[in-house]
């Protein structure tokens, strides 16, 4: 089993740092959302030492990729090109414009954190498609 070293923690730290520092959530909400302490989460933000199932919902509220924030390892964020996962809907949509990324990440960590409700969605929906149908009608 490989010990994690100093410089180890030091590079994961600084990516959670950058997870937390660009994300739609304070460290408080990531804390009540995932039941931790708010301390746990300034200590994961400044020395990197999270257990990989805290690190796992991390991941998942903030909408960078678990293997990037725990080893550095392939594309940040799902916004980020990945060739090996193929492509999905979300994936095309996010490569349309750096706007369009930003929109599903958005999206994405509001839903995990549960902020983005099915109501709200539909009603994001409703909105979308009133957009579609003036513009059809403009034509």
């Amino acid at each position: 089993m490989r010990v994690m070293k100093e410089i180890d923690f030091n590079a994961r730290a600084a990516r959670i740092r950058e997870a937390i520092d660009n994300g739609p959530l304070a460290m408080s909400e990531i804390a009540d959302t995932m039941g931790v302490a708010r301390t746990s989460v300034l200590n994961w933000k400044r020395k990197g030492n999270i257990n990989l199932d805290n690190l796992k919902g991390f991941s998942e509220l903030t909408g960078y990729r678990y293997w990037w924030l725990a080893f550095g390892i392939g594309p940040k964020t799902y916004a980020e090109d990945d060739d090996s996962t193929g492509s999905s809907p979300m994936a095309e949509i996010a490569k349309a414009s750096p706007e369009h990324a930003r929109m599903i990440e958005c999206i994405a960590h509001l839903t995990a954190a549960r902020v983005m409700t099915p109501s709200i969605a539909e009603g994001i929906t409703m909105t979308l498609n009133a957009f579609a149908a003036t513009k059809k009608a403009d034509q």
